[in-house]
């Protein structure tokens, strides 16, 4: 189960399969050409397009996560975690106020402060330097970079190349924070599976994406949703404004 959306519109989708594969036939993505919030799932980066902001809550559970099993990362997890925090307090006081982006100065500050605590996290997890460092020649002849398979190391990794993504909330006030808002619209699908079990057939997990897409974005706008089904079933759906 797939979904996408905005404060405004849902979309669910059915697909067997979970990349870039079910995404293309799902055809969101590769139109898309604003700001992505997601996870760091791999597949979200094989379009061009569009922005991406990754998700800080994840980040924030990923942190949690390398704090209680390492306790030498705990150097750099914890800074990076009220980082964070603070970033997001920061933002929505400026949101209140009706502001779009941090002030120069905040985010020279955030950046100052997030760049040392990457450096002293890569000190503890030593990798290789992005491949945009290393000469044309070289990246030619060597493979592809293959993903570090211990969890701390891989984080590092992330954190120092996609720090932009990383960091959009601080320079766009627009784009969330995180992407829990696709949390609560995907909550239905789970109690679904939970009393289900599962779907049975494709038609009718298309169904249900199809009926479940137009509730939730009816919701969003105001609309209530026994007249909105009692017009759908007349023919006649209600509009629902982008």
């Amino acid at each position: 189960m797939h979904v996408a959306r905005t404060e405004r519109l849902t979309h669910y989708a059915y697909s067997p399969k979970r990349g870039k594969e079910a995404m293309d036939s799902i055809g969101i993505l590769p139109a898309f050409t604003g700001t992505l919030v997601s996870d760091a799932f791999t597949s979200y980066s094989q379009y061009s397009q569009y922005r991406r902001g990754l998700c800080g809550a994840h980040l924030l559970r990923e942190l949690v996560y390398l704090k209680e099993t390492c306790a030498e990362q705990q150097q750099w997890t914890d800074p990076l975690a009220k980082l964070l925090v603070e970033l997001k307090t920061a933002g929505q006081r400026v949101r209140d106020a009706g502001g779009e982006r941090l002030s120069l100065e905040q985010q020279e500050k955030f950046m100052r402060r997030y760049n040392r605590i990457i450096t002293l996290a890569a000190k503890l997890n030593p990798a290789g330097p992005p491949a945009a460092q290393q000469p044309r020649a070289k990246r030619q002849k060597i493979p592809k970079p293959i993903k570090p398979k211990n969890p701390s190391t891989a984080l590092v990794v992330r954190l120092r190349d996609k720090r932009e993504d990383v960091l959009r909330y601080m320079t766009d006030l627009t784009v969330p924070f995180d992407n829990n808002g696709s949390e609560r619209d995907i909550r239905m699908v789970k109690l679904v599976q939970k009393i289900g079990g599962c779907f049975r057939t494709p038609a009718g997990t298309e169904a249900f994406c199809r009926i479940r897409s137009y509730l939730s974005t009816a919701r969003k706008q105001g609309q209530a949703l026994l007249p909105a089904l009692e017009s759908a079933f007349a023919g006649h759906p209600i509009s629902l404004l982008m």
